[in-house]
């Protein structure tokens, strides 16, 4: 039974040694009481587990994953163990400004079909540069940050529904959580946040973005940048996020627009502009190629999981297909907003 008004906050680590004391201290100086946290840990090999007993002997209720169970499932461990009436994720990676919680909690108190909420979050080291301030979506299943890579000058700064938060720095109503069933473990990280924002809206809630709950983020600080795994798992799960969640008819058109999304990053390489072009800069194009045909190689492979999957999301659906698209009207971009960046993936590094 969740406890009213508790907020259960899961930070995952993953051999996080050298980034998450930060996280931590940030979560101890948050304002907002009663704050359960809870640690869980992936079976880290760099002396980050014992550092953690070590210099934070109480107060916090560490799990111990054997191995590396990913993003998705590692934060299942912890949200199955947690007691509050919500779920606050948080990156090893992040850090909060004092009042982040208090604000996420004002936030998704106004309104009982709110369940998620979406914060204000920078770049690390970047003064004032967004890395994100809710998701917004493709047709194909894509999905990226709003304002992402643009300098802060306000235009954010109001109170609004946004299409789900990146889990990066989120809140979740736990019973929410529970009744869409959780992170899909199979995504194992990258766009698990994604499918969850897709099923939770498709259970009838809403996801609301709170300017003044500000995180600092240190992008990719597991995975790496741009390193081929996050290429592969970021192509592979948008696409089962398509499978999963889009209805038949949005399913059936979006091929097109993955065309449409793949020649606009093909233009990108040519330019030297956006992620493709960043990609292309240190992974060969023979290489970016292997990835694409793997992606579609596992999705094939694991067609009858995602069919199964898909058959429990559609059952569960309270929303229409005009509702549906909708959400890619008002919370979706172009392929040249995916494809391109007016400042380089290298640019935001501190």
């Amino acid at each position: 039974m969740a406890t009213n008004g508790l907020v259960s906050a899961i930070v995952l680590n993953w051999n996080g040694k050298r980034i998450i004391r930060d996280c931590l201290d940030s979560l101890l100086r948050q304002t907002y009481k009663p704050l359960e946290i809870i640690v869980v840990d992936n079976g880290s090999k760099d002396g980050s587990l014992e550092m953690i007993k070590e210099t934070y002997r109480s107060g916090f209720l560490i799990l111990e994953n054997s191995c590396n169970l990913g993003f998705a499932e590692g934060c299942n461990v912890g949200i199955r163990k947690a007691q509050g009436e919500f779920i606050v994720l948080v990156n090893s990676d992040a850090t909060l400004k004092e009042n982040w919680a208090e604000e996420m909690v004002r936030a998704v108190q106004k309104d009982s079909q709110i369940g998620m909420v979406a914060g204000k979050i920078f770049f690390t080291g970047r003064e004032g540069v967004l890395e994100n301030t809710g998701h917004v979506v493709f047709r194909d299943g894509m999905a990226r940050g709003r304002g992402r890579l643009e300098k802060d000058k306000g235009q954010y700064d109001k109170i609004d529904r946004i299409f789900c938060p990146n889990g990066c720095a989120a809140l979740y109503r736990k019973a929410v959580m529970e009744e869409a069933g959780l992170f899909d473990a199979a995504f194992f990280a990258y766009a698990d946040d994604i499918d969850v924002g897709f099923r939770i809206r498709m259970l009838g809630y809403e996801c609301v973005y709170a300017p003044q709950a500000i995180a600092y983020h240190e992008l990719s600080g597991s995975f790496g940048m741009l390193s081929p795994l996050k290429a592969y798992l970021l192509e592979r799960n948008r696409l089962w996020v398509l499978i999963k969640c889009f209805p038949l008819p949005h399913l059936a058109i979006a091929p097109f627009y993955t065309i449409q999304r793949y020649f606009y990053h093909f233009y990108g390489m040519l330019r030297k502009q956006g992620p493709a072009a960043q990609y292309a800069a240190k992974i060969s194009k023979l290489s970016l190629i292997g990835i694409a045909l793997k992606v579609y190689f596992s999705t094939v492979w694991h067609l009858p999981y995602l069919l199964m999957e898909r058959r429990k999301v559609m059952r569960k659906c309270k929303i229409s297909v005009a509702e549906f698209e909708n959400w890619l009207r008002v919370y979706g971009m172009t392929a040249r907003e995916v494809a391109l960046n007016e400042i380089s993936y290298a640019e935001t590094r501190p």
